[in-house]
């Protein structure tokens, strides 16, 4: 009997690790995958992006808005695994970055259940959403150029 919980022990052991870990997806795509496979995918699907090469470097490459210029990209990684993507919206005026972050808001809550809300002012609002696949931050800054940023990330800690 001792030996045979033994063998089911070990089992259920192998199977737990060989599972590959699931990640949080960005536009319907894994974070686990390469951080190059990334890039082209979203230049591909997104109208209107293109890589900043004067912002773009080893670690980090930056998409932007050619259009509108009020929306950019930043897919950071480390030897080609993605570690974090930022989403940055602009604004001119203050309503159109709060109906933004509510819309997102509203989105990720029905993913990963309330957020552990940081700050939650009429100017300067975070959400924190986690769960095992990784973790989200979204922020909004309503100064004097309103902001609107989520940031994806393959940690599950914050």
């Amino acid at each position: 009997m001792k030996k045979l919980m033994l063998a089911v022990a070990a089992l259920c052991l192998v199977f737990a690790c060989s599972g590959e870990r699931e990640y949080i997806s960005y536009r319907g795509h894994s974070m686990g995958m390469s951080a190059k496979a990334m890039v082209d995918s979203l230049l591909a699907e997104v109208q209107n992006l293109a890589v900043d090469t004067d912002k773009s470097g080893e670690t980090s490459t930056v998409l932007v808005d050619t259009m509108a210029r009020n929306f950019s990209i930043t897919v950071y990684q480390q030897n080609d695994t993605i570690t974090d993507i930022l989403e940055n919206y602009s604004a001119s005026y203050n309503d159109s970055t709060s109906n933004l972050w509510q819309s997102l808001h509203d989105q990720f809550e029905k993913e990963f259940g309330w957020p552990n809300m940081g700050k939650h002012g009429d100017l300067h609002k975070e959400a924190l959403f986690k769960n095992d696949k990784g973790t989200i931050l979204l922020v909004l800054l309503n100064t004097y150029s309103p902001t609107v940023s989520v940031r994806y990330s393959t940690s599950m800690t914050e």
